[in-house]
């Protein structure tokens, strides 16, 4: 059935205003980016340096007992914090993170990964599946918290330590510039010794000490970097989904626009056949 001129302008005006909204999320998103892109770079090279430290020691560390490392645990249960949105719109940003997540359960056996979920959408997927959340963080909306950043640490931290979990794992984001960001999973503790150039070092008071600080300060840090990596993601992703509604918004729109000049001209041209019908008709009379 032909459309009525009445009912294209409906649906211009529909497109107009989708347009309108995709077009502002997306400006919204890119201010957000800019905001929280500098962060991240500001604080890769900290977090690798401090990492390159933490490890220089742990190879000078010999057989000393530390609690991070590596011990016997008495269970084979593992953890897994994954980070999503709290919001959509941001194309396969979540489908390819929860993806990564559901091949890692599969690994480990389903009752033996506890997760810590950030954000609501992986927290909404994984209660759907009936799986074991240990706990959820939910409405941060892609905006670093270092209170509750501070707490999913600590609590990675407690599960292992008291030897709830054998390892802590992390499900998120990784972003590499603005068109490419994937989903890595790695593990952050236990935190094993690995061979490096041997570098000398005044220490003092002692070693054990001076890790038993330092490698806090390396989970905290290592974290905070985790959750802008993931954040820093969603909003360029989100920037990439929106850029795509709206120019495919501006496509159908033009296609409605001549739609509408062609009904509006095929009606001229019917109203001025009409008349001059009439007009040969009186003629004629």
């Amino acid at each position: 059935m032909p459309q009525s001129i009445k009912q294209i302008k409906n649906r211009i005006r529909s497109v107009e205003n989708t347009k309108k909204v995709t077009n502002a999320m997306q400006m919204i998103s890119v201010a957000k980016l800019n905001h929280i892109e500098s962060s991240l770079f500001s604080l890769r090279p900290y977090v690798s340096r401090l990492g390159s430290l933490m490890h220089n020691l742990l190879a000078l560390s010999g057989e000393l007992s530390i609690d991070y490392l590596r011990k016997d645990q008495l269970t084979r249960d593992v953890a897994l914090c994954l980070i999503t949105s709290d919001s959509g719109l941001c194309g396969a940003y979540n489908q390819n993170v929860i993806r990564t997540a559901e091949d890692f359960i599969r690994e480990h056996g389903e009752g033996r990964v506890k997760l810590i979920l950030v954000g609501q959408k992986g927290a909404n997927y994984f209660r759907s599946k009936s799986a074991d959340i240990d706990n959820s963080y939910i409405g941060l909306n892609g905006r670093f918290s270092p209170q509750v950043c501070s707490g999913v640490t600590g609590e990675l931290s407690r599960l292992f330590l008291e030897g709830k979990v054998n390892s802590v794992h992390l499900a998120y984001t990784y972003f590499e510039n603005s068109l490419t960001h994937r989903p890595v999973l790695e593990r952050l503790l236990c935190i094993e010794r690995i061979k490096t150039k041997p570098v000398e070092y005044i220490i003092e008071p002692d070693l054990k000490t001076i890790l038993a600080d330092l490698i806090p300060v390396y989970l905290s840090a290592k974290m905070q970097l985790v959750f802008l990596e993931a954040f820093t993601s969603e909003h360029a992703s989100r920037i990439i989904s929106m850029k795509t509604a709206t120019d495919n918004a501006k496509e159908l729109l033009g296609g409605l626009l001549l739609l509408r000049n062609k009904l509006r001209q095929a009606g001229i041209t019917q109203d001025i056949l009409e008349i001059s019908s009439s007009v040969e008709a009186l003629k004629r009379g």
